[in-house]
This record gives structure tokens, C-alpha cells and sequence, in this order.
């Protein structure tokens, strides 16, 4: 039973340590970015949401980090809104890294991501990712 319960978290381990006093600062977001980006959207439960959102805060409170999200550029958030903020943490790590924006990039995160979150389907959403409009049936 205890073997089951590793194999299904293994994306959980890693996880950054919660900050000191629970403020965020740049070194934790790139830690904690470099973890959430190669987990699910749906694993990890509440120790994920309470990244997401710290992560999230400090992204929207640092004022020398202006992302700006063309959505015409980025049809997916149309039909898969949950994924902008995975978007969001991707652009943001770049930044962190001091790498320039990479388009290919952020959508091979984003698909990893995709693949990774089991309340997604990937052959629905991975033609979005790809320039791709996905078949209707």
C-alpha cells in the first residue's frame, strides 16, 4: 500500500520548502517554478494551489517582471483557460533565467504539463500547442 502511494505522488517530491515567514522571494519563485513546471495541473493538491499562488503573487508584485499575454497568440486559453497560469509560471522562469521570450519553448512546457495532468486530454489539446486546429468530430 505504501509502495502505491509513492508511485502515484512521485511528482510531488521536490516540492520547495514552504518560504521563511511565508514570504516569497526571487531565489524560492525560481525553485518553486522549476518543480510546479514539471508537475500536473492536477497533482499535489493544496501543497500545488499554495505555490500557484504564491508564486502568482510574487509574479504580479514585482514590478521589474511585466508579462503580457497576447490571447490571439495563444488560442489553447481559449478552450483551456487552466493553463494560463502555467503559462504565466513558464514566461516568468524565463525571465528568472534571464533567457529572451521563447515561444517553442513555453509551448513544449505547456505540453509537458498537458501530458502530466490526468483531468486533460492530451489528443484535444496538444493540437492547439502544436499550431494545429484540433479535428471536430
Amino acid at each position: 500500500m505504501l509502495l502505491t502511494a509513492c508511485l502515484l505522488c512521485w511528482g510531488c517530491s521536490g516540492s520547495p520548502a514552504w518560504p521563511a515567514e511565508g514570504v516569497a522571494d526571487a531565489r524560492w519563485v525560481a525553485e518553486a517554478l522549476e518543480w510546479r513546471l514539471q508537475t500536473g495541473l492536477d497533482d499535489c493538491g493544496e501543497n500545488a494551489r499554495a505555490v500557484d499562488a504564491l508564486t502568482l503573487e510574487w509574479i504580479a508584485g514585482t514590478p521589474d517582471l511585466q508579462l503580457t499575454i497576447e490571447t490571439k497568440d495563444w488560442s489553447v486559453l481559449r478552450f483551456y483557460p487552466e493553463l494560463k497560469t502555467t503559462l504565466i509560471q513558464a514566461m516568468a522562469r524565463q525571465h528568472l533565467e534571464g533567457e529572451e521570450a521563447d515561444v517553442e519553448s513555453l509551448k513544449r512546457t505547456l505540453r509537458r504539463v498537458v501530458r502530466r495532468t490526468t483531468t486533460l486530454k492530451n489528443r484535444r489539446v496538444l493540437p492547439y500547442l502544436k499550431g494545429r486546429r484540433p479535428q471536430t468530430s
